[in-house]
């Protein structure tokens, strides 16, 4: 399958010219993303509440700075340029000290082995495609301490009746479409929990969370640790 990861640029771009938006989000829905998720999850027994933090796929930095205002020691990194620059602009705009990296999530090039405790999937991994998944899981292991701690939040399980997901998800791929261009991944939760179990991270907990509209989708959320 085909896939243009670096065309998630253009998206910003637009969404960066929007004032109702402060990255992907609109600033209501972020507020309500960190109140209903984010925060809960970062408070849920085994994630560490200290450390030195990654976030893969931190776009516009919204996460990041949240993060780095509860205390953690953080990075971001972002395959769009555009993404970047506006994380670096809205870290200034809140006063808040986080490194943000434009670079590739399956590579992660700049970064050395094991120096982060926790990688936390900032909404990334269901955008990640086919045989590149199980690449995101190598290098998020790679640069993870001993014992170091894999946060993800992906989407999962069925799809919503509507329109938009008759015509553009193939339920063989399990992907959504944009042509002959494969943009995001939503599979079975054992599978995706199998997934990082192949990749030698040990399960600590597990949550399926229940679409909270008829438009959305199943989370699935995963703490687990680097064997």
């Amino acid at each position: 399958m085909r896939t243009d990861y670096v065309a998630h640029d253009r998206s910003y771009q637009s969404k960066r010219n929007d004032p109702d938006y402060v990255g992907w989000s609109k600033r209501d829905e972020f507020a309500e993303d960190w109140s209903l998720i984010w925060q809960p999850f970062s408070q849920r027994n085994a994630f560490p509440n200290q450390g030195k933090l990654l976030e893969l796929g931190c776009g516009a930095g919204n996460l990041s700075i949240c993060l780095a205002q509860a205390g953690y020691d953080v990075t971001g990194i972002d395959i769009a340029p555009t993404a970047i620059d506006w994380a670096i602009e809205n870290a200034t705009i809140a006063g808040v000290q986080v490194d943000f990296l434009q670079g590739d999530v399956l590579e992660l090039a700049a970064i050395s082995d094991a120096p982060f405790d926790i990688a936390l999937d900032g909404c990334c991994f269901h955008c990640i495609i086919g045989d590149d998944r199980a690449h995101f899981l190598r290098t998020a292991h790679r640069i993870l301490k001993p014992n170091g701690i894999l946060g993800i939040k992906t989407m999962c399980n069925e799809v919503p009746r509507t329109s938009y997901w008759t015509d553009h998800f193939d339920y063989e791929t399990r992907c959504t479409m944009q042509g002959d261009l494969a943009t995001r991944y939503i599979g079975d939760s054992n599978d995706i929990l199998q997934e990082i179990i192949h990749a030698n991270f040990r399960v600590l907990e597990v949550a399926v969370l229940p679409p909270r509209n008829h438009e959305d989708l199943a989370d699935l959320h995963v703490i687990a640790e680097k064997k």
